[in-house]
């Protein structure tokens, strides 16, 4: 169901170029596809090279998906790569900021701003394969 989903907006500032971004966030969505939390519905980047900036739109089944992701892929190089590509400046959530996400935010190495108190108010999704390979 769509009003118990969570949708993360990321913006990312470029440390490097654009391509490093690409490659960066290609080799982390590849992992995530292939063992990351099943939770994960949609992990798509974009780069915006113009602006040296890259966004991350995650589609989480629910809330708990979220901090399965993260416990999960952390450590990984590829996110490693990512943090080296670029710099996450703002992080916008989408559906609810749980007392456990919170609590996960606060206890990590995150800086980026947050920003939440967005509800689901209504709408639909269709349903369709959708992949960049």
């Amino acid at each position: 169901m769509v009003d118990n989903r969570l949708t993360i907006l990321n913006l990312y500032e470029l440390k490097t170029t654009p391509e490093d971004f690409e490659i960066a966030v290609g080799a982390l969505a590849r992992r995530v596809e292939a063992e990351g939390h099943p939770g994960v519905l949609s992990y798509r980047f974009f780069v915006n090279a113009s602006e040296r900036t890259g966004r991350g739109v995650i589609d989480y089944k629910d809330p708990d998906a979220w901090i399965g992701h993260h416990e999960i892929a952390m450590g990984w190089p590829e996110m490693t790569a990512l943090h080296a590509a670029a710099t996450l400046v703002e992080v916008t959530f989408l559906g609810p900021l749980t007392p456990e996400i919170q609590t996960w935010i606060e206890s990590s190495v995150l800086t980026a701003r947050v920003r939440s108190g967005n509800i689901f108010a209504g709408g639909f999704e269709r349903l369709r394969g959708w992949s960049n390979g």
